[in-house]
């Protein structure tokens, strides 16, 4: 009887395991998911197209092996994409968002726009200059990040990251 109850048990982990992994859920508005369905593609010459969707989702590793997904904005600026992650309060990175712990431990990512796939990877910026330059990007393209311009970046209830092409 036991033994019977631990293979149902195993078997039920698995299926889990490998739905969650494979097949999925899909990211949706502020409701995470797991692995994107679309297809793979080469980067385009011009990464603005990228920027083009108001949103996009990333796909990121944890450690478990089954993929965290998250929809988001995107901003581009000369030559390169950036997207926020918004805190409760002011604190720095990795904040408390789940997915900015998982990036900060495997910076690999999967950016999906327009249902095609492409390898990223994903840093915070740090530097000055080019932190005005990814929020001068998303406030050219969204009202709220327009508003955001008030706020002294000590203040800032948020983190700006760099998405660079993975090699």
């Amino acid at each position: 009887m036991l033994r019977n109850s631990l293979l149902v048990l195993v078997a039920l982990l698995v299926g889990t395991y490998s739905y969650l992994r494979f097949i999925g859920i899909e990211p949706q508005d502020r409701r995470p998911g797991t692995h994107l369905a679309g297809e793979p593609a080469p980067l385009p010459a011009d990464l603005a197209t990228l920027a083009e969707p108001m949103e996009v989702h990333l796909e990121t590793y944890p450690w478990y092996g089954i993929p965290f997904a998250v929809t988001t904005v995107i901003g581009y600026e000369a030559g390169q994409l950036f997207v926020p992650s918004l805190y409760e309060a002011v604190m720095p990175f990795p904040g408390t968002k789940y997915w900015n712990r998982v990036v900060q431990a495997d910076p690999r990512v999967r950016l999906r726009a327009d249902g095609k796939l492409y390898e990223f990877e994903i840093y915070p910026i740090e530097d000055d200059a080019e932190f005005s330059r990814a929020f001068a990007a998303l406030g050219e393209k969204y009202p709220f990040w327009r508003d955001q311009v008030r706020v002294a970046r000590t203040e800032a209830r948020y983190a700006l990251l760099k998405l660079v092409p993975r090699s």
